[in-house]
């Protein structure tokens, strides 16, 4: 079962590898939103000028607040739009990609929209050099859909929820990935850029053995509700099968997480990243009877 999730996210890894060297929002993120999104330029009106001089200290002070608000959320709000196209949909395949418009910089808002019109292709079977094990039966069931988490001026942070149910299969396989780009460069953007990889796997660390009393994360459910049926300790083991799980193991894994396939060393384990509300959420892949994946908030 490792070994089938392994194939889906090298897929996924690599073609990242290759953009990089070139969707409703939800309020967990754990789970991407079926539903096409369309995010949107917000216009700020001005505030009309009080017909009365006399203003009280009061009226003032909430005037003065109001309208340094109103200018932190303009200089936070995105000048591009996310459009959601759906690229095939039948009554066994749904796939759908993000399109970015409206970004300054245009050679890099091609680059990144080929990348992710690329996706939808090669989950459709469409991509030259498919192998025969990745081109959809007449009966073989593929979902992809892209999820906006964090839009803003600076970053714009995706996740991609995967369905695959080939027939003959054992059973259906799903991953979560993401995409993060940073929308002052037009790069790839990756764990160590959001958190310190060292510091995080001390905290997670802590909870292997430790889970009640376990402090600075959030382990998600596929609903991205808390849940204890799937602990830290559950997702370090499984990740570091083939070894004791270490502390060290796991800040260099996370130090390569959102990376190419070939970042990793022997002794890391794969997975990516992604921000929420200014949060950071790690994903991990699991058993497919723990949910072939899992997400931990960092608190």
């Amino acid at each position: 079962m490792r070994r089938r999730n392994l194939i889906l996210i090298t897929v996924l890894s690599l073609s990242l590898t290759f953009a990089a060297g070139c969707g409703e929002n939800k309020n967990t993120g754990a789970a991407g939103s079926m539903d096409q999104q369309k995010t949107s330029e917000t216009t700020v009106q001005n505030e009309t000028e009080p017909e009365t001089s006399q203003v009280s200290e009061d009226s003032e002070q909430d005037e003065t607040e109001a309208a340094a608000t109103t200018e932190a959320g303009q200089d936070a709000q995105s000048d591009y739009q996310i459009e959601m196209v759906s690229y095939k949909k039948t009554d066994l395949i749904d796939i759908s990609y993000p399109k970015i418009t409206g970004w300054s910089d245009t050679e890099k808002q091609e680059e990144w929209n080929t990348y992710f019109e690329n996706m939808a292709k090669e989950a459709a079977g469409e991509m030259t050099g498919d192998t025969e094990e990745m081109n959809p039966g007449a009966n073989d069931s593929v979902v992809l859909t892209y999820t906006v988490q964090e839009q803003t001026k600076d970053m714009l942070s995706l996740t991609c929820q995967s369905y695959y149910d080939y027939e003959g299969s054992a059973h259906p396989s799903a991953a979560l990935t993401s995409v993060n780009i940073n929308m002052k460069t037009g790069e790839k953007m990756t764990f160590s850029d959001f958190a310190d990889p060292d510091e995080t796997a001390k905290i997670l660390f802590a909870g292997k053995d430790n889970t009640d009393t376990a402090q600075g994360y959030t382990v998600l459910d596929p609903e991205g509700n808390p849940t204890t049926e799937i602990t830290m300790k559950d997702i370090l083991e499984f990740n570091f099968i083939w070894m004791e799980p270490t502390e060290e193991a796991l800040a260099a894994s996370l130090t390569h997480f959102d990376g190419g396939v070939d970042d990793y060393g022997a002794d890391e384990t794969m997975g990516e990243s992604y921000v929420h509300d200014g949060k950071v959420y790690v994903i991990f892949y699991v058993s497919h009877a723990m949910g072939d994946y899992t997400v931990v908030r960092i608190d």
